[in-house]
C-alpha cells in the first residue's frame, strides 16, 4: 500500500507545482538583475539603467539611395513611428510641433528664452534684434520669420525652436532632416515610453520599426540600421537564446546516450528526466514564493545548475546489482548521499546570503532543486523501481576498473605537489586578474558598437554611462539645482572635460529663473521709447509690432510656467523624461555627451554645495559593485567552507577521512584557477559562481571515495556510477565552453575544467589519504554497514 501511497502523493504534488508555476509564477526579463539594493549610489544606477533617458533612446540610419530618397524616407519613418505611441518623441530635424503647440510655446517665449535679459530690450539690443531680422527677411528661407516678426521682433521663439530641436548641439540637416557629417546616412532619434531594458517592450519596439521601415521605404536599397541599449538588449537576448537552446538540446542528447549506453535501458533514462523535472518544478515554485515571480535568467542559469541533481538517481542505479532490495541499496548509500546534499546546500548558501536579487534567486532555485532531487531519490524512487532490480550494465566484468581504482601514491603525491606550486604562483608570482567590467561580458559583437558610437556622435545623443542626477524634495529645487549644475558644465565644456550635456531646464527654467526674465521685461511705456528709438531710420511700418509690446507686457503680469502647465504636449513629454516625481521626491537627470575626464567632473561638482546631486559614471559604479559582491562573496565562501568542513566530521568523527573528502576538491579549484589564467582569462563573477558549481561537484566525488568499501565489487560500482556522472557533467558543461558568449563560455570552461580536475584528484588522492584512516564507529557514513 505504501509503495503506491507515496508516488500517488508525489505526483499530485507536482501537478500542483506545475499549476503554481504556469500560472502563479511570473517570470521577468530583466538584465540588470547584480547589483544590490542596499547602496544609494547602486540605486540610482539600478534606476537610470531601468528608466534613465538614455537607456531608453534608440538611434537610427537610413543607408543607400540618393540624399532625396533617404530624406524622404525619414519623414515617412519619422511619422508613421509617432503615430504608435510607442515613444515619448522622434526627432530627425523637421519641426515636429503643431500649430496649437507652437502658438503655446510663443505665448511662453520670454520666460523660457535663455537670451532673455535687461540688454535684449534696451535701444541697443533691440537695435540689433532688428537688423539681424533686417538680414534674415532678405533670405529665401524666411517664411517662419516674417510670420513671427512682429510678435518677436527679438527672434526668442526661434532660438527655442532650435534648443529644443537639436538639443543645444547642431545636427547636420540636408533637405530638412538630419543627416550624419558625411551624408552617407539619414539620421533619426527615437525615445521609448517604456525602459530600454523592459525586453518584451522593446522586442515590440524593435519590431514596430523594422516592419514600419518595410512598409514606408519605396527604394530597396535603402538599408535600417539601428542602435541604442534597447535594441542591444534585445539581440542580447536573441543571441543568447539562441546559442543556449541549440548548446542545452545538444548537451541533453548527449547525456541521455550517456546514461542509456551507462545502464543500457530506457528506465534509468526516464527516472533521471522524472528527477529533474521534479526538481525544477518545485524549485520555480520556491522561487515564486519567496519573490514574487522568478528572473529569466535564473531559470536558464538555474536549469543548467540542476543538471547535478541526475546525479543522484544514477549513483543509486549503480548501486543496484539484483542481489539486494532497492530501498535497501539506498538505504545503504543514503548517509553518504546526504553529506552531498548538505555540502552542495552550504556552498549555494553565499548566493542567497547575497545582496544581489539575481545571485540570491539563483542560489534558493539550486537549494530548493536539490533537496527536492535528494528526496526524490531517497523515498520516491525506490517506489517505482521494482522490489528487486538492477539495471544491464557490467560492471562486475569490467576488469578495466581495477587499473583505475589500483592505489597511485607517486601520482597523489605529484598532483598535490603540482596544486601546492600552481597556489603559490596564485598567491605570489601571478595572482589572479580580476574582470569587473560586464562589458568585457558582453555578448554584442564589436561592429555593433562601432555603429552606435558613429550614430551617437553623428547626433550629439547622450552617453549611456555618464549622467547628473539630482535629487530634491520639490520641482522647483530640483530645477535651482539643475541649473546651477548646467552653469558648471558650461563651463566645463569650455575647458574640454565634454562636450554636452542635456537637462530639463533648457526646455523649463526654474520659476525663479522665470522670474528673473519677467523682472528684465521692461514696463510697455519704456519699452515703446526703446523700440522708438531702435526703429529710426530702419524700414519697417509704424505700429507693426504693437502684438510685441502686447505679449511683453501680458508676459510681465502672468504666471510662471510649471511642468503640470506641459501636460500633455510633446515638450512636456521632453521634460518629463527629465524630470520627474518618484520616491523619494523629485529628480532631475542632466544625461552628459563626450565626457573625457570623469574624475575632475565629479570632484568639481560638489564645490556646488548641494545635498542629492550625484555624479554617475555607470561603468565605474557598475565596476565598484561587482568589485564588491566579489569580496563579499569570497568571505561568505571561506565562511560556507569551515560549515561544510563542520558538517562533513559530524558525518566522518574522522579527520583524516575529512581531509580525504575535501583536499581533492581544494586542489581541483587551485587547479582549475591556474588552467583559466593560463589560458589568458580575467576570473569574472560568473567564473565565481561557476566554482560554487565545482565546489559542489567535486566534494560529491571526495566523499565516496574517500572511505573505499573493502568490498571490490561495491568499489567497482561506485566508480562506474561516477564516471557515469561526471561524463554527463562534462559533456554539458563541455558544449557550453563551445560557445560564442563570453557568460556561457566562462561558465563552461570553469566547471568542465573543474568537474575533470575533481574527479581526477579524488580518484587519486583520496584514496591515497584516507587509506590509514581509522575506521569509524558502526553506523557512521564510513563504516562497512551503511558506506556506497
Amino acid at each position: 500500500m505504501r509503495r503506491g501511497l507515496i508516488p500517488l502523493l508525489w505526483l499530485l504534488a507536482m501537478l500542483v507545482c506545475a499549476w503554481l508555476a504556469i500560472f502563479k509564477t511570473p517570470v521577468a526579463k530583466d538584465i540588470t538583475l547584480f547589483i544590490p539594493k542596499t547602496d544609494t549610489t547602486a540605486e540610482l544606477l539600478l534606476e537610470q539603467l531601468h528608466s534613465g533617458p538614455a537607456a531608453r533612446l534608440i538611434l537610427l540610419g537610413l543607408e543607400g539611395g540618393s540624399e532625396q530618397t533617404k530624406a524622404a524616407a525619414s519623414k515617412r519613418l519619422a511619422g508613421q513611428l509617432r503615430k504608435t505611441g510607442l515613444f515619448a518623441r522622434v526627432a530627425n530635424g523637421e519641426d515636429l510641433l503643431d500649430q496649437d503647440e507652437q502658438r503655446r510655446l510663443f505665448s511662453y517665449r520670454y520666460l523660457l528664452s535663455p537670451t532673455v535679459n535687461r540688454a535684449r530690450f534696451d535701444e541697443a539690443g533691440l537695435r540689433a534684434a532688428l537688423q539681424q531680422r533686417l538680414r534674415e527677411l532678405g533670405s529665401p528661407l524666411s517664411t517662419l520669420g516674417k510670420t513671427l516678426l512682429p510678435g518677436d521682433p527679438t527672434g526668442e521663439f526661434i532660438t527655442l525652436l532650435r534648443t529644443w530641436q537639436g538639443s543645444g548641439q547642431p545636427v547636420d540637416s540636408r533637405l530638412g532632416v538630419w543627416f550624419s557629417p558625411a551624408g552617407e546616412r539619414a539620421l533619426l532619434l527615437a525615445e521609448t515610453h517604456a525602459s530600454g531594458y523592459d525586453l518584451a517592450v522593446q522586442e515590440q519596439v524593435v519590431t514596430v520599426i523594422k516592419d514600419t521601415f518595410a512598409a514606408v521605404r519605396e527604394a530597396a536599397d535603402i538599408k535600417l540600421l539601428l542602435s541604442g541599449p534597447g535594441v542591444f538588449a534585445v539581440l542580447s537576448q536573441d543571441t543568447i537564446r539562441h546559442e543556449a537552446e541549440l548548446l542545452s538540446t545538444a548537451a541533453s542528447v548527449f547525456m541521455v546516450l550517456i546514461v542509456l549506453l551507462a545502464y543500457r535501458s530506457v528506465r534509468p533514462v526516464l527516472l533521471s528526466v522524472l528527477v529533474l523535472g521534479s526538481a525544477v518544478l518545485v524549485a520555480v515554485v520556491t522561487v515564486g514564493v519567496l519573490f514574487g515571480g522568478i528572473f529569466g535568467i535564473t531559470l536558464a542559469f538555474g536549469i543548467t545548475l540542476l543538471g547535478e541533481a541526475v546525479d543522484y538517481p544514477i549513483l543509486v542505479f549503480t548501486q543496484l546489482h539484483g542481489h539486494a532490495e532497492v530501498a535497501t541499496s539506498v538505504q545503504r548509500i543514503w548517509p553518504t548521499l546526504r553529506l552531498c546534499v548538505a555540502t552542495t546546500v552550504i556552498g549555494c548558501l553565499a548566493m542567497v546570503a547575497a545582496d544581489f536579487p539575481g545571485l540570491a534567486q539563483l542560489g534558493v532555485f539550486t537549494i530548493a532543486g536539490l533537496l527536492t532531487a535528494a528526496v526524490f531519490t531517497r523515498w520516491v524512487l525506490p517506489t517505482l523501481l521494482p522490489a528487486v532490480w538492477a539495471p544491464r550494465h557490467t560492471v562486475n566484468q569490467g576488469d578495466w576498473m581495477l587499473v583505475l581504482l589500483r592505489p597511485r601514491r607517486s601520482l597523489a603525491i605529484t598532483l598535490i605537489s603540482v596544486s601546492l606550486l600552481i597556489l603559490l604562483a596564485l598567491l605570489t608570482v601571478a595572482p589572479p586578474l580580476w574582470e569587473d567590467d560586464l562589458a568585457a561580458l558582453s555578448p554584442i559583437p564589436e561592429d555593433v558598437i562601432s555603429l552606435d558610437q558613429e550614430l551617437r556622435n553623428a547626433l550629439g545623443a547622450p552617453e549611456v554611462g555618464h549622467l547628473i542626477v539630482i535629487t530634491a524634495a520639490d520641482a522647483e529645487t530640483a530645477l535651482q539645482r539643475s541649473e546651477a549644475a548646467a552653469t558648471y558644465l558650461q563651463a566645463r565644456i569650455n575647458d574640454g572635460l565634454l562636450s554636452g550635456f542635456e537637462a530639463a531646464v533648457r526646455y523649463l527654467p526654474s520659476q525663479q529663473t522665470q522670474r528673473e526674465r519677467q523682472a528684465a521685461l521692461p514696463e510697455r511705456e519704456r519699452l515703446e521709447t526703446n523700440l522708438d528709438r531702435a526703429l529710426a531710420g530702419l524700414p519697417f511700418k509704424p505700429g507693426l509690432f504693437e502684438p510685441f509690446l502686447e505679449a511683453v507686457e501680458k508676459t510681465r503680469a502672468g504666471p510662471p510656467l510649471s511642468p503640470r502647465d506641459l501636460h500633455g504636449t510633446v515638450l512636456g513629454l521632453r521634460v518629463g523624461t527629465l524630470l520627474f516625481e518618484d520616491t523619494r521626491g523629485w529628480t532631475a537627470l542632466l544625461p552628459l555627451k563626450g565626457v573625457r575626464d570623469p574624475n575632475s567632473l565629479a570632484q568639481g561638482l560638489t564645490q556646488l554645495g548641494y545635498a542629492g546631486v550625484y555624479y554617475l559614471d555607470m561603468k565605474a559604479e557598475t565596476n565598484r559593485l561587482v568589485a564588491g559582491f566579489r569580496n563579499a562573496a569570497l568571505i561568505r565562501l571561506g565562511w560556507g567552507a569551515a560549515l561544510i568542513v563542520l558538517v562533513v566530521w559530524l558525518g566522518f568523527r574522522s579527520w583524516r577521512l575529512v581531509l580525504a573528502a575535501l583536499l581533492p576538491v581544494c586542489l581541483a579549484i587551485i587547479m582549475d584557477v591556474g588552467v583559466l589564467l593560463w589560458l589568458g582569462k580575467r576570473l569574472s563573477l560568473f567564473h565565481l559562481v561557476s566554482l560554487l558549481l565545482v565546489l559542489g561537484i567535486g566534494t560529491n566525488y571526495g566523499l565516496f571515495f574517500s572511505h573505499p568499501d573493502p568490498d571490490l565489487a561495491t568499489r567497482k560500482r561506485t566508480l562506474y556510477g561516477l564516471l557515469a556522472c561526471s561524463s554527463s557533467t562534462l559533456v554539458v558543461f563541455g558544449m557550453l565552453s563551445l560557445s560564442t558568449l563570453p557568460v556561457l563560455n566562462a561558465i563552461g570552461q570553469t566547471v568542465a575544467i573543474g568537474v575533470f580536475a575533481s574527479f581526477c584528484m579524488a580518484l587519486t588522492v583520496a584514496q591515497q589519504v584516507s587509506s590509514t584512516a581509522v575506521k569509524p564507529a558502526a553506523g557512521q557514513p564510513g563504516s562497512g554497514t551503511v558506506q556506497q
